[in-house]
């Protein structure tokens, strides 16, 4: 009996210092990430589906917080541009733009996680995954926002700058970000974040009318 008793003490106090560990790291995340307004870096995505297969392209990403951020594809191929009230899709093959006026809606799982690292806390349950490198399995707290994702993981190094980020849709689509070249801070003037619809393009609106 007192084995036993000595068992259950010694699972809890393991249960409870993980628990502490992982609150720690993730206040140490949202401490790095408090006074950061803007984010570069270079991209690989990785999308991974049963019906296309998978696909990979390449590009680079400037943020600004709370909400300006701004895609570009390797050659031009497609670009993702947010004033942070209007998003822009602009695919160069087709030389079509699709509008979107409502960003909040039309924002990714991703996109809203790279926004809030400094409030994984408060939008997120956070259960660590692994410690070499750090991985963390984050579920939003939002019940809608679960309702979209099955899965959703966010990986660290050891300065704890992004290094990717993983979502398994509701469908097990898979999309998976790993980022290069990481740049916190610095400057990123809105215009970086205005688009300007190219000449002759189709422009589709969706969402809200202008």
């Amino acid at each position: 009996m007192a084995k036993l008793l000595f068992m259950m003490f010694a699972v809890f106090y393991m249960s409870a210092a993980s628990a502490s560990d992982v609150d720690a790291l993730i206040a140490q995340v949202e401490t790095k990430y408090e006074g950061v307004t803007v984010m570069k870096a270079n991209f690989v995505q990785t999308t991974k589906s049963a019906l296309y297969g998978d696909q990979q392209q390449k590009g680079t990403l400037t943020l600004k917080r709370p909400s300006k951020m701004r895609w570009d594809f390797q050659g031009d191929e497609k670009t993702f541009v947010t004033d942070g009230t209007t998003m822009w899709i602009y695919t160069k093959a087709d030389n079509q733009v699709i509008r979107y006026n409502d960003f909040a809606s039309t924002a990714s799982t991703a996109d809203s996680l790279l926004q809030s690292l400094d409030q994984l806390s408060r939008l997120f349950a956070v259960e660590l995954v692994s410690s070499e490198p750090t991985v963390l399995a984050l579920t939003p707290t939002d019940a809608s926002a679960a309702s979209q994702v099955k899965g959703l993981q966010l990986t660290l190094n050891a300065e704890l700058e992004v290094s990717a980020v993983s979502v398994t849709d509701a469908f097990d689509g898979v999309t998976e970000l790993v980022f290069e070249a990481l740049e916190l801070g610095g400057e990123a003037p809105d215009s970086v974040f205005a688009f300007t619809i190219p000449e002759g393009a189709t422009v589709v609106d969706a969402g809200s009318t202008l």
